[in-house]
């Protein structure tokens, strides 16, 4: 099974939720739950405010498709092709009373080393253009033809509107493969959202089988972040890590080793045996 199959539903802490949700909707059918959300929900299931979510970022294609079928038999976070579409529920949650109410995030997307989230769209755009006779010239219209995804690699801004919903005990995950990588990323992004962060090491199956390793940084320790290795010259790389003559390839592993050790030795990252997410479905 591709892992964003394994579509994760929403949780919440009040036990009874299952059930409230189930009398709240059975009336209604699903379209008032697919077209309306979070905001229909916590109207209508007794004022209940999520203290646990997951919002997803799928590539485009069968993922897509796969993971809005899967919606309709559920009720779900949300699935997102941009940022702007996911700020949007948090600012609709900040909005009915989550004043940084959660408990756990989980942030579901494709990534790579120094990438903690990859969106299918919100990046550049084509736009068709039509020929205007009277100026004799081609003139852009508003009709898209083409949008570029966006890769939020080595920087923490993407999570300016997570702050206002966690709090210093939230625990939030990242899926991306090799997210904890370079740990210099998920330690920003600890510091900027004040709370614990995790990530794997290697490839992940949408968390359920993570290829290496489970990490996590603490937030705010008043440790520096090293640069990335990529900000460095060999030159700058052969002083941490007191190797020379090593290929452009291995004197930047190297370095990412050395700067990995280092929060480790100095209690600023750590291996996670078993991260502390329950996944469930709420209707079985």
């Amino acid at each position: 099974m591709k892992p964003l199959i394994r579509r994760i539903l929403r949780e919440e802490t009040d036990t009874a939720l299952s059930e409230k949700i189930w009398n709240a909707v059975k009336g209604v059918g699903k379209l008032a739950l697919k077209n309306n959300g979070l905001s229909w929900l916590i109207r209508q299931v007794v004022g209940a405010t999520p203290t646990k979510a997951r919002l997803i970022f799928p590539k485009e294609g069968w993922e897509t498709t796969a993971v809005k079928i899967l919606e309709n038999i559920g009720v779900v976070t949300g699935t997102y092709e941009t940022l702007d579409e996911a700020n949007n529920f948090f600012k609709d949650l900040k909005q009915n009373g989550c004043d940084k109410c959660l408990e756990e995030l989980l942030i579901g997307s494709h990534g790579f080393q120094g990438n903690l989230l990859t969106t299918q769209k919100g990046g550049r755009k084509g736009y068709k253009k039509r020929w205007d006779a009277e100026t004799r010239t081609l003139i852009q219209t508003d009709e898209i033809l083409w949008e570029t995804g966006m890769r939020y690699a080595f920087k923490t801004d993407f999570l300016e509107h997570i702050k206002p919903v966690v709090n210093p005990n939230t625990k939030v995950y990242f899926t991306a493969c090799h997210g904890a990588d370079k740990l210099t990323m998920l330690k920003e992004a600890a510091d900027e959202l004040g709370c614990e962060c995790y990530a794997c090491m290697g490839d992940n199956a949408f968390s359920f089988g993570c290829e290496d390793s489970n990490w996590s940084c603490n937030a705010n320790t008043g440790i520096p972040s090293f640069e990335f290795s990529g900000s460095q010259s060999e030159d700058e790389r052969a002083v941490i890590t007191g190797e020379e003559g090593l290929s452009r390839y291995m004197s930047a592993k190297a370095y990412t080793d050395k700067v990995n050790e280092f929060y480790v030795e100095n209690g600023v990252c750590q291996e996670q045996l078993n991260i502390p997410f329950n996944w469930f479905t709420l209707f079985g």
